[in-house]
């Protein structure tokens, strides 16, 4: 979740309002490799490093394609990117970026913190406000179910967050042996020590929530500290093994942050989630502010975990943690 958009530099705003009026042209740049220039206070011909805003929320979409979202606010920033499809470099081009148009309910969405693909609707995605009061962030308390085609995105379904929760950067859905859908959750819990983890089961059509169900706590080993956020992602890989993300922010958009991934449990027999006596540490990238996690399935059976950052005035981008680091326990 980021900083108030009145925080931000006019350097970023500036930069987020050309993405709003023309993002066509500024897509077709940064896929060139000649992003748009200014000139510097010398005369010489300066240079945006990266369009791509922060990386939210990241989940596979299959092949090369990951599904990100951004957390854009309202009104602030209402005619800023929500969805975007991202692809990992394959040269000097770097992430390739699409924006998506989608149309919400009611209003654009605001602070949208994470996405979860759901297993076996591969065209399927939750994707869930961050919740707010709302005195302070109206509408910033819904989950929707976002299906993703090659033109495009669209909301088929939503629902408000069937429980009080604030500030929700971490969601996933898992698939229990006998076939049915478990949805997770976790609270960032600013400064705390540990943030609980909830699952329920969950249904589509329509999006439907069962009863709630206390995992545990999951302390994080670190970051931790008051400005540390226990959990700022969540992900589930096709064994079953749980993810979290645990970062640092010390409310300053030009950082410096800190973060950590760990795998603390995986799903059940009985259809629980169950956390291990002790997570463990899979990466740790101190200067970079994770917010988002994807597994993705290689052809030859592989598993990939990605990251992906939303670093203030550094933008976004994500990345591929070593193999050797998420091997089989």
């Amino acid at each position: 979740m980021g900083h108030p958009a009145g925080s931000r530099s006019r350097f970023v705003l500036a930069a987020r309002a050309s993405l709003a009026a023309g993002i066509v042209a500024l897509c077709a740049c940064a896929h060139s490799g000649a992003p748009p220039g200014s000139d510097g206070q010398d005369g010489t011909s300066s240079r945006r490093a990266s369009l791509l805003p922060d990386v939210s929320g990241l989940a596979w979409i299959g092949g090369e394609r990951f599904l990100a979202v951004h957390d854009a606010k309202y009104p602030d920033e209402a005619g800023f990117p929500r969805v975007s499809v991202l692809e990992p470099p394959t040269g000097l081009d770097g992430i390739r970026w699409t924006p998506l148009d989608v149309a919400f309910p009611d209003q654009p969405a605001s602070d949208l913190e994470s996405v979860a693909g759901i297993p076996g609707a591969a065209d399927r995605f939750l994707v869930a406000e961050s919740t707010e009061d709302a005195s302070e962030k109206p509408f910033s308390n819904r989950i929707f179910v976002l299906e993703v085609t090659g033109a495009g995105a669209t909301v088929v379904d939503h629902a408000v967050w069937p429980v009080p929760t604030t500030n929700v950067e971490g969601i996933a859905v898992a698939e229990t042996g006998d076939g049915r859908l478990l949805f997770l959750f976790a609270e960032r819990a600013d400064g705390a020590r540990s943030s609980e983890i909830r699952f329920a089961q969950v249904s589509l059509d329509p999006l439907r929530f069962g009863d709630f169900r206390s995992a545990g706590s999951f302390p994080s080993p670190g970051p931790t500290g008051p400005t540390a956020r226990p959990v700022a992602a969540l992900e589930v890989d096709a064994r079953g093994f749980v993810y979290a993300v645990s970062s640092e922010d010390p409310d300053d958009d030009a950082g410096p942050f800190r973060s950590a991934v760990y795998r603390i449990g995986r799903i059940g027999r009985d259809g629980a989630v169950d956390l291990d006596a002790a997570p463990t540490l899979i990466g740790a990238l101190d200067g970079l502010k994770v917010e988002s996690l994807a597994a993705r399935q290689r052809p030859d059976g592989a598993l990939e975990i990605w990251v992906g950052v939303d670093d203030e005035y550094y933008g976004g981008t994500m990345r591929l943690l070593p193999a050797r680091a998420i091997a089989s326990p």
